[in-house]
């Protein structure tokens, strides 16, 4: 028998990796939990991680939780959060809300960003109901 955590572990990798094997031009993802902290990542193509020292990771991390945090404080207002879009000169970053915290997505510059920002929030969506069953309340 699996605890909790151990299951809950393992549905977050499954998440990544599902998300990964959406689309070829993904780099990466990385699940975020709300204090900043990465909890489960699947690597593609690690040239762009390796460029940053732990620390510039770390606050790459909380600054992106930090951000997703505070737009969805106009939820009342303006609707639900589903996702941000970074656009940089190299690469799209997507962030997905996630129940306890957020799964940042960095792909290449070439795929059809709302395609796959829709595409990542169906199997996000799925994994959500898929945990929130009686199996994994």
């Amino acid at each position: 028998m699996q605890t909790p955590n151990l299951e809950r572990s393992l549905e977050l990798t499954r998440l990544c990796q599902d998300i990964l094997s959406s689309n070829d031009q993904i780099y990466f993802v990385t699940v975020i939990n709300k204090n900043g902290r990465p909890t489960e990542s699947k690597f593609r193509n690690e040239r762009i991680i390796t460029k940053f020292k732990s620390q510039e990771i770390e606050m790459l991390y909380m600054q992106r939780t930090l951000q997703s945090s505070l737009t969805k404080e106009f939820d009342d207002l303006l609707g639900p959060l589903d996702f941000i879009t970074i656009q940089r000169e190299t690469l799209l970053e997507f962030l997905f809300p996630l129940s306890n915290g957020i799964v940042l997505v960095m792909a290449d510059l070439d795929v059809v960003s709302r395609y796959l920002a829709k595409t990542i929030s169906f199997i996000i969506r799925d994994f959500e109901w898929r945990f929130q069953g009686p199996c994994c309340a």
